[in-house]
């Protein structure tokens, strides 16, 4: 039985990385990482892609263009994409 995390983001890239920190301290990981991007800015992206070069975790970052809120649309795509049995928010 697989298990994903979602995590949804906007333009807070000190928040997503205290969930980074606190992902590496797990005694047992998700099998997967999903991360849904409401639009934030290129500092998140980096993080991101920083985070996935130093990490083992399977982390998938979707991503679309920011054009007010829609959250939703964002975890739904990153849930589409998601492999696992069950998806922890």
């Amino acid at each position: 039985m697989k298990t994903a995390l979602l995590v949804s983001t906007y333009n807070w890239p000190e928040a997503l990385s205290l969930i980074f920190k606190s992902l590496e301290n797990q005694s047992v990981a998700p099998d997967e990482v999903l991360i849904a991007d409401d639009g934030s800015a290129k500092e998140t992206t980096k993080l991101i892609t920083e985070f996935k070069k130093q990490s083992s975790l399977d982390l998938n970052h979707v991503w679309h263009e920011d054009r007010g809120f829609r959250k939703s649309e964002a975890l739904n795509k990153a849930i589409a994409g998601s492999e696992s049995d069950y998806i922890i928010q």
